[in-house]
């Protein structure tokens, strides 16, 4: 039973306790190693480069059949060009920050080549 009691809002001895778990890509006995939380680092970055990559393309695509398309036949693409140009801004700088984690785990301090 929930206790819907205002009173023992903040009170975690009347509370039960939450079921919600972070979420892992590693399970098992290796899943505090470092290596692992490399790994997950690299499946964090890689997923969300990838989604936000995939969005700027499809939305680039549909910008250019609007552009050939009859006014009637247009389609609102699914972000605006604006969006897009944020979530290929965003993928850059994930990408460098996932080079530079691997730089570091390899010993070198700084691999910016942007002037």
């Amino acid at each position: 039973m929930i206790d819907t009691d205002p009173c023992n809002a903040n009170d975690a001895s009347v509370q039960a306790a939450p079921i919600h778990q972070n979420f892992r890509w590693i399970e098992g006995a290796a899943r505090d190693t470092p290596y692992a939380h490399f790994l997950e680092t690299v499946l964090d970055i890689s997923t969300g480069v990838y989604t936000g990559l995939q969005m700027a393309y499809a939305s680039a695509l549909e910008h250019a059949a609007n552009m050939d398309a009859d006014d009637a036949t247009t389609v609102a693409p699914a972000i605006g060009v604006v969006e897009a140009d944020h979530l290929t801004r965003l993928s850059i700088a994930a990408i460098g920050l996932l080079r530079d984690r691997v730089a570091r785990l390899n010993g070198v301090e700084k691999t910016d080549t942007t002037p």
